[in-house]
């Protein structure tokens, strides 16, 4: 064997086909790292990360920041009178080993304020559990004043949650936001998805599955239960979550036979592609921490209602040239995906863009958009669009394809149809009985029923003319 063919062996396995090498993952980064020098927190989130996976830190940095705005709202150019809030759905998808635990990292210095307010709450309920079960064991303690289950608003929910407590805690997390009293959203972070799909097979978080799918557009739930714990009432779902996780955890939660649920349309899967060697020396930037820390704890006092005109021309723009072009190929399953992803171009976008523009912000509650600020969500509705296609465009073609043979209409001919058609246009009474093969009363009836229909009229005494060549 040559050297030249035994170089080329060796080379095969590096040089094989990366799957995520059919995203533009280069341009992406190269855009990010544009933005970066624009945006405050860009540079300290992709700080030592490789290129191609900058585009899951966008996404959940920014469902993170988004999920403090918890208080702020919108008006969104479909249907503007509803008030909208910053609903993410985030699953970050990759192999084994690929890095999944940057995005556990950026969790725990982000979401700080609202780990740090559940804390004192979560201490009450503890405090409460406790003195039931001294209650149980203590004589001194049953003459005690009664146990009050202390109202609590916890907002950080791991996956071994009951739902009632969801429920609860849900109802409960609501503040007075100038004047209007406004739900809080719940929050959940898992680094292992398989853990949420097995927790939600269970009874403690029965019916998960359901509240996922409504908190995108916090759509209205409910439950009337006989036991005494449960809430009894009607209420809109306000919960984000972000999951890591691996292609097949991604496929065990969405498959082809639940497609047709909705929420791989809900959904921003983001790819982490296992790239980049193990930096012995990484780059230390001492403020890094303190930057994301601060930012997190001003955005979490943010409130009110955010203008985001420019991101609705630009969100509107992108969709309707995309949605021309799926309805010139005549292309249901690309219409599908394409539905939400304005949501996501501007949920990623606006928390960068507000911290960019924070001083105007701070002074006269106006954000005065830009051409990059508009690059930015479009980039956001890029990625989304892509990666929808990448994760999930052939089930979405499978799902229209199998709906089609699912409900083709066969047409059926009956002899009933067969013997109108074989009447010649104009026909006498004697001709209709020879067709169907009928008395004269008979025929005398069906020809008083169609010419009541309109399907035949009359030429002159027992002569007609058929007015519609078949039976409709």
């Amino acid at each position: 064997m040559t050297s030249q063919a035994t170089s080329q062996k060796c080379q095969t396995p590096c040089d094989a086909e990366d799957i995520y090498g059919m995203l533009p993952l280069d341009k992406w980064a190269e855009e990010l790292q544009e933005m970066a020098e624009y945006y405050p927190c860009m540079k300290e989130l992709f700080l030592n990360a490789h290129p191609h996976k900058m585009p899951a830190i966008l996404f959940s940095s920014a469902a993170l920041f988004g999920t403090l705005m918890t208080r702020a709202y919108y008006h969104f150019w479909y249907e503007p009178e509803i008030v909208r809030r910053l609903n993410y759905c985030i699953f970050i998808i990759g192999d084994p080993g690929a890095g999944k635990n940057v995005i556990e990292k950026f969790y725990f210095k982000i979401a700080d304020p609202m780990i740090q307010a559940d804390q004192c709450l979560i201490d009450a309920v503890n405090r409460y559990k406790d003195g039931r079960t001294e209650r149980t064991t203590s004589t001194k303690a049953q003459k005690g004043d009664a146990l009050k289950k202390p109202v609590v608003g916890i907002r950080v929910h791991p996956a071994r949650t009951a739902t009632g407590e969801f429920i609860r805690h849900m109802l409960a997390a609501v503040e007075n936001v100038q004047g209007t009293p406004m739900n809080l959203h719940m929050f959940s972070f898992d680094s292992e998805l398989d853990n949420v799909t097995k927790n939600n097979k269970g009874g403690d978080w029965k019916d998960r599955e359901i509240l996922e799918l409504k908190s995108f557009h916090n759509e209205q739930d409910g439950q009337m239960y006989a036991n005494q714990e449960s809430i009894t009432g009607m209420f809109n779902v306000f919960w984000n979550f972000i999951y890591t996780g691996t292609p097949y955890a991604l496929h065990r939660k969405v498959n082809q036979r639940n497609f047709g649920t909705g929420m791989s349309t809900r959904l921003a899967v983001i790819p982490l592609p296992d790239k980049g060697m193990a930096q012995r020396h990484q780059k230390v930037d001492p403020n890094a921490n303190e930057a994301l820390r601060t930012w997190a704890y001003r955005l979490d006092k943010v409130e009110g209602e955010i203008p985001i005109e420019p991101l609705n021309d630009e969100t509107y723009d992108w969709q309707s040239s995309h949605l021309e072009i799926a309805e010139f190929n005549g292309d249901k399953a690309d219409r599908t995906l394409l539905k939400r992803i304005p949501y996501y171009g501007i949920g990623v976008s606006l928390p960068f863009i507000l911290m960019r523009h924070w001083d105007e912000w701070q002074e006269s509650k106006t954000l005065t958009m830009d051409d990059t600020d508009k690059r930015l969500c479009h980039l956001a509705m890029e990625i989304q669009y892509k990666c929808q296609q990448f994760f999930f465009g052939e089930m979405a073609i499978n799902y229209f394809a199998d709906q089609n043979k699912e409900f083709v209409v066969r047409k059926r001919t009956t002899r009933y149809e067969e013997c109108f058609r074989k009447l010649p246009d104009e026909f006498k009474t004697q001709q209709f009985m020879d067709c169907f093969g009928c008395s004269q009363s008979g025929a005398s009836k069906a020809i008083a029923r169609f010419r009541k229909d309109g399907l035949i009229e009359d030429v002159k005494y027992s002569v007609y003319r058929k007015v519609v060549a078949e039976l409709p």
